[in-house]
């Protein structure tokens, strides 16, 4: 009898371990979130939960942590500062509050501002608005607005911050009709009478390349005045044209990690095909260098890079479907292919 009671005691320790090797292998132990913009008007951006080491996902990581409440209506942008992990939900009026951890967040009522872009700073988020165009600063303790600082009549878009200075791209008006080409300078001190220079026109994306530093990308209008970019001096304020076209960029140790996207209409089909270049870019001298191993993603909607080991992740939107992320090795190798939502954008990993 004792025997017996040892083997059955022994098939049940061999049954439980099974079990908990089969749930781990099956478990998504989340480390990085992809933001999915969504379609317009859809109520369907969503965050997806990664899992960097392994190329797992969590498809609906943030509506299963929020008893099934979707993101909203077209997420735009979303970083980590502190303990907490931020998304803005455009046209929901959002701002999401979110525990990393556990995926729980506290969704913040931006009122009717449509907030863009964040940025983070002692203590502060600060939030490009299209209403009234604007930024806003947002404590992180209280999630009150405290203060804003009122723009020009032109959409405000990307957002970076240097010694002490905001830099805000300064784009369109709500028609879509004219283009600005400034980038506005706010003191966070006073956050009053931003100062505006002159970049190239529809600046849209702004990243901070090191302290002295703050790259621009514009895009032009889409006609007859083409897409490039800028550097900005942080002290001097003296902008740099390097005439480099970037639709989306991420920096790593000074250099900028990038894409260029170009549609072209064939003169006899009238056919329209986009062409994409993916290069590194260096600041400090101007020099461009291929990225030919990411070639073969034919749509990009979004690049960041791992702080901590210098992987490449790029976001591929894929038509009336969920897009992909696509993680490569500083080498070029390919680590994974994973399947994200609707229109992926936005990566952070912690």
């Amino acid at each position: 009898m004792k025997q017996i009671m040892r083997m059955l005691c022994l098939g049940l320790l061999t049954l439980g371990f099974a079990a908990c090797s089969d749930k781990d292998e099956n478990s998504v132990n989340v480390n990085a979130l992809v933001l999915n913009e969504g379609g317009w008007g859809g109520n369907n951006a969503s965050i997806t939960g990664l899992d960097t080491r392994t190329g797992k996902v969590d498809a609906d990581w943030f509506e299963n942590a929020n008893n099934g409440r979707p993101l909203g209506d077209v997420a735009q942008d979303m970083l980590k500062y502190g303990s907490k992990v931020y998304a803005t939900v455009t046209f929901s009026n959002s701002l999401e509050v979110i525990d990393p951890k556990t995926g729980a967040s506290q969704r913040v009522d931006m009122g009717n501002r449509n907030p863009r872009h964040i940025a983070a700073e002692g203590g502060k988020l600060y939030i490009t608005c299209y209403n009234p165009c604007s930024v806003v600063r947002v404590d992180t303790a209280s999630l009150e607005i405290e203060a804003t600082c009122q723009l020009g009549e032109f959409h405000p878009e990307g957002i970076a911050i240097a010694q002490g200075k905001a830099f805000v791209a300064s784009s369109v008006t709500a028609d879509n009709t004219t283009y600005d080409d400034k980038v506005y300078v706010v003191d966070l001190a006073s956050f009053s009478n931003p100062q505006a220079i002159t970049v190239g026109t529809n600046p849209g994306m702004v990243k901070k390349v090191s302290d002295s530093k703050i790259l621009v990308a514009y895009a032009g209008n889409y006609n007859d005045i083409y897409a490039g970019s800028a550097l900005v001096d942080v002290a001097s304020l003296e902008v740099t044209q390097t005439y480099q076209e970037m639709a989306g960029a991420a920096v790593y140790n000074g250099m900028v990690y990038a894409y260029a996207s170009t549609w072209v209409e064939d003169p006899v089909t009238h056919e329209w095909s986009q062409t994409v270049g993916y290069f590194k870019y260096n600041p400090a001298n101007g020099e461009s260098t291929p990225l030919d191993f990411l070639g073969g993603i034919a749509s990009p909607y979004g690049i960041d890079i791992d702080a901590t080991n210098g992987d490449i992740y790029v976001c591929e939107s894929i038509s009336g479907a969920n897009g992909d992320v696509h993680c490569y090795s500083q080498s070029g190798s390919l680590r994974f292919k994973a399947e994200a939502g609707i229109f992926p954008k936005k990566m952070v990993i912690f």
